[in-house]
Order: structure tokens, then sequence, then C-alpha cells
């Protein structure tokens, strides 16, 4: 790939004195863009969008300030010209967030989506879409704050919101009953003496999400089966703030609500809350005279 030749254009070749991977990326990537007749390009998106995956295939390997820098600049030269606009977001759409992305990264696509709601020259529906996607990102995105009026219903049939959560570390589970892999990871996580000292010490909270309507049998499912110390509730409106591609999913937040890992698996997690019980234990406990 590094100094390839592109069917639209000739790519960057770095330096020899650039002896390391990341430099050598953060060349291409900046640079890639540079020989590119626009004008012309758009009028084969076939051949540009196998330049685009090109350049998206380099991405992992460069600095994240090239990675946006250099998104930012090709974004720029169409941020007038809607179509265009139109068409980038749709390749980043298709390398970066669709079911079937091969270089999965919500955090690249967000300028392109970003920069597609906004455009006026876009129609209203192609931008309410993009619009859609951009709340996903930016409610569930690692750095990301889960907005606090993310309205909820208790299993006891209350209406709440997010805000009511406090305390420590958070996990979000969100999942299905019917879902063989969510009932196991319940069942591994209530189970494990690590997951429920952390509850019982007030230092994690466990809220057991049930995506769906209150009016269905899955939530009375969902309900009876809940592990005594978790809070269940039913989120219908889930979909419009997490991007819910797969169940179980897990979002582990901090005590301020803020997105610190998403999407891992249960081994991560056991391991994890292992590790942050024994350093808890560890700490020199504290008595009042």
């Amino acid at each position: 790939m590094f100094g390839a030749s592109g069917d639209l254009f000739v790519y960057p070749t770095p330096p020899d004195t650039l002896m390391a991977l990341q430099p050598r990326s953060n060349y291409i990537i900046s640079r890639f863009w540079d020989r590119c007749n626009f004008s012309t390009a758009f009028k084969d998106t076939d051949k540009l969008n196998v330049a685009f995956g090109d350049w998206a295939v380099i991405m992992p390997y460069a600095s994240a300030d090239t990675v946006f820098s250099s998104i930012d600049r090709l974004l720029a030269r169409f941020d007038k010209k809607g179509p265009e606009t139109l068409i980038l977001a749709n390749m980043a759409e298709n390398w970066f967030y669709s079911d079937s992305s091969e270089l999965h990264s919500p955090d690249v696509y967000l300028p392109f989506a970003k920069a597609a709601a906004k455009h006026k020259k876009i129609s209203k529906i192609d931008r309410a879409r993009f619009e859609a996607q951009v709340k996903i990102i930016e409610s569930s995105s690692v750095g990301a704050r889960v907005p606090d009026d993310l309205p909820f219903i208790g299993a006891d049939g209350s209406n709440g919101t997010f805000g009511d959560f406090h305390g420590g570390s958070i996990l979000l589970f969100f999942s299905e009953p019917d879902c063989m892999d969510c009932n196991f990871s319940r069942i591994r996580l209530s189970a494990d003496p690590n997951t429920r000292e952390l509850i019982e010490r007030h230092e994690l909270t466990i809220v057991n999400i049930y995506p769906g309507s209150t009016n269905d049998d899955a939530w009375a499912k969902t309900v009876a089966e809940a592990p005594d110390g978790w809070i269940t509730v039913a989120m219908p409106s889930a979909s419009e703030y997490f991007e819910l591609r797969h169940f179980p999913l897990f979002i582990y937040l901090n005590s301020r609500h803020r997105v610190l890992a998403n999407d891992m698996g249960i081994d991560y997690l056991l391991n994890a809350f292992l590790m942050a019980n024994m350093s808890s234990k560890s700490k020199p406990q504290t008595t009042n005279q």
C-alpha cells in the first residue's frame, strides 16, 4: 500500500527517512488526497470509494490527531457542496459504521455524520438519518456523557431519568430475556463474588436494561429474572441513544455518567471487577474515633 498508485490518482510515498510505521502512516494519511482531482473523482464513485477505503485502512496505524485533522481538511473542501458531502458521509458510513463495516469506528465516522447532518443542501430525510446517528454516537461512545434526561420505567412501574442514578461506577447491561448469551452473562455476573462485593460496598451499580415496552411478556420475564442488588428498568427509547447492534451489550460508566468502556465481553468485565475488588480491599480502612 505504501506508495501505491490508485485508479484515480497516485498516492503519496513516504520518504526513506521515515522508518517507523506511525510516521510513515501519518505522512500518507495527511497527504492522501493532495493529488486527487475531485471534479472528476466524484463522477466515478466506485473508484472514489476504493480510494477512500485505501485511505481508511491506514488510519489504525496513524496518530489520532493526524487522522482527525485529515478528515477535517477533506470535509472542509466540500462544506458548501451538499451532494459531495453526502457521498463522503455514505462512504464513511460504509467503512466505519454500518453493520458490515470493515473498520468499525464510530469516533472516526462522527465528523462525517455531523457534516451531513447539518448541511442545508442535503435533504431533510438524509439529514435526519445522520442526526440520529450523531445522537447515538455522542451518547454512548467512550468519553461521552449519558444524558441525565434519558427516561426509563422502573420495575415497580415508576418513571425516572438517568440522572437518578448516583454513587459509584455504573454498568449498563442491555439484554433481552430470550437471548442465550444475555442469560449466560447474567448468571456469571450474579454469581461472581467480586461483582457482588463491589455492589454491596456501593462501588458498583448494575442497571439491567430491557430496551422495549413494559406492555409485553418479555418485560415481565426480565423483572422476574433480575438478580438481587441489580436495578432493572425498561427503556423503550434506548435505541435512540445507544448503538444496540447486538445483545448483550455492556457499557461501563464512571460516577459522573461518562462512558469509560463500550461493548466489552463478559470475561473482560469479570477480570476488571476482580482487579477493582482487589484494589479496593487493599486500601487502608479508616475508622471514626
